[in-house]
């Protein structure tokens, strides 16, 4: 080999360990573009998890406010005023009369069961000590003594334990749903199916009401707490799906692994 032909290779092979150099640059950069990149998303998500949940349990809170006035106003409160009453027929009355003394004594047994269960509902930790049928059939209870809507829980598969951060989040989930059939639906039938699959949990929420299509002014009325829930269950790792027919009803469904 000749100097030329020593030099040529030499420039060669410099050429080339640069040109390996600049490549291992560019990828240790870009993977650390890509690293930096995946903690942002995380880090975003995260917040974002943590928004949802503090939003959830804070909703979560103000609906059992609203439901613990309503019971004092319809069932403590009638109970009480009709205990008032025979309290004051029996004032003025000269000789007892048991029978209406007896129902006295029911309606002051009814007053405090009924405020009993409302410490109870008052508990922070029932939710977190619940599981999520559990919690859900206390809800359907609660939709089912207006008498106007039939509710029905079924569950297939075996149960599986779900965080109290996820399981929050799907129970405020799932009160949207319901407040979404009270308030627009005219329903007279909700029905709650969870199916425990290998991976995921299935919660299906379907209604005989009026439905809606995309396009219509009824959509619009339900838009804000569909895409609360259409958000929510992307958020936990997991997507919603609405299908809705007019005249037919409406199923909610979200999917949504245990962990």
């Amino acid at each position: 080999m000749d100097k030329s032909e020593l030099i040529l290779a030499i420039c060669l092979v410099t050429l080339l360990v640069l040109l390996l150099t600049v490549f291992m640059l560019f990828m240790l950069f870009w993977q650390r573009a890509k690293s930096n990149r995946f903690i942002n998303e995380r880090e975003t998500m995260k917040a974002n998890f943590n928004e949802q949940l503090l939003k959830s349990q804070l909703e979560i809170q103000e609906q059992s406010f609203d439901t613990i006035s309503m019971e004092i106003h319809d069932n403590v409160g009638q109970t009480l005023s009709v205990l008032k009453v025979q309290l004051n027929i029996m004032d003025q009355q000269e000789a007892m009369n048991k029978t209406l003394l007896a129902e006295a004594k029911q309606n002051v047994s009814k007053a405090m069961t009924d405020l009993r269960d409302i410490a109870k509902s008052l508990n922070p930790e029932r939710v977190l000590f619940s599981d999520l049928p559990e919690m859900v059939k206390h809800e359907l209870q609660r939709i089912s003594q207006t008498g106007i809507i039939r509710v029905s829980l079924n569950s297939t598969g075996d149960e599986r334990v779900i965080k109290n951060e996820k399981k929050l989040i799907l129970f405020r989930m799932m009160q949207e749903s319901f407040q979404n059939v009270i308030k627009h639906a005219n329903a007279t039938d909700v029905t709650v199916n969870f199916t425990y699959d290998t991976d995921n949990l299935k919660i299906e929420i379907t209604d005989n009401g009026k439905g809606f299509d995309s396009q219509s002014s009824t959509c619009k009325q339900h838009g804000l707490g569909l895409q609360n829930i259409v958000k929510r269950a992307a958020i936990i790792g997991g997507k919603a799906i609405i299908e809705s027919r007019a005249d037919i009803g409406t199923t909610i469904t979200i999917i949504t692994p245990y962990e």
